[in-house]
């Protein structure tokens, strides 16, 4: 997440002049960032040993994982997004949960388009060993 904004920064101090990089924004994404990944290798595991495929990569078990993620991950870590990226912004709870009500169904929506087809080639190609650096690539393009 964090080189994802480093990303953007760059590109917004190409194109805006006098734009500077915000460097206790890159630490908030940062600081995201970090608490989302600790959270990201544990359900690889549950997930595995939730709905083991019979085969090497069965599909209809490939399908189920993928559909679980959204629904269960993006909800969680949508709503830990917005609530803690405010409070190291400085709003007030009040805020980050009116920040939430406006942005997450958009946030939703559009995390609908992405993970579903990101998680479909993780399950299938992406041995279990792999799976949590091949979402942090993922991960970068989503956050950039």
């Amino acid at each position: 997440m964090a080189a994802g904004d480093s990303a953007c920064q760059s590109c917004e101090i190409r194109s805006r002049s006098g734009q500077r990089f915000h460097l206790w924004r890159f630490a908030s994404i940062f600081a995201m960032g970090c608490s989302v990944g600790l959270f990201l290798h544990y359900p690889y595991l549950w997930l595995d040993r939730l709905l083991p495929a019979p085969g090497l990569r069965s599909l209809p078990t490939v399908l189920r994982k993928v559909l679980v993620g959204p629904r269960v991950a993006s909800s969680l870590l949508g709503v830990w997004y917005f609530l803690g990226l405010g409070w190291l912004e400085g709003q007030t709870l009040d805020e980050s949960h009116q920040e939430l009500r406006d942005k997450f169904w958009e946030f939703y929506k559009a995390d609908w388009c992405a993970w579903p087809p990101a998680h479909l080639v993780n399950f299938l190609f992406i041995s279990s060993q792999f799976r949590v650096i091949y979402i942090n690539g993922s991960t970068l393009g989503w956050g950039t």
